[in-house]
């Protein structure tokens, strides 16, 4: 039986060789040049305030205006021509897609055992 100083010792081997993976890495260069990309980083929080603004009218039960409609879809029209934050979008996805697969691999095991403690 694994004592917590293996499963410790096996959980940082994870770790690093999560942090050692070229889709974890690509991942954060991704997130710092968005980061560091002023126009990004606008278009982003104007985004975030217009889709805010819509998500407010809705729950105090406003109408939502068409220019209101429009200026969030010119802001994701501007996002998705963004070549810095297309990089970081894909970057996530692969992100999210490689720890979902190791979440898997994960929880198999531990599957397998509530499986066989309820038959």
């Amino acid at each position: 039986m694994a004592d917590i100083t293996d499963l410790l010792s096996k959980a940082s081997a994870l770790g690093e060789a999560l942090a050692a993976h070229p889709v974890v890495r690509d991942y954060h260069v991704a997130q710092k040049a968005a980061r560091e990309d002023r126009t990004a980083q606008t278009l982003i929080q104007s985004h975030q305030a217009q889709l805010a603004k819509i998500r407010q009218l809705e729950v105090e039960s406003k109408p939502v205006e068409v220019g209101d409609k429009q200026a969030l879809r010119g802001f994701e029209q501007q996002m998705a021509s963004s070549e810095v934050l297309k990089r970081l979008m894909k970057a996530q996805a692969d992100y999210g897609e490689l720890m979902n697969r190791v979440n898997q691999a994960m929880d198999a095991p531990l599957a397998e055992l509530v499986a066989e403690m309820q038959a």
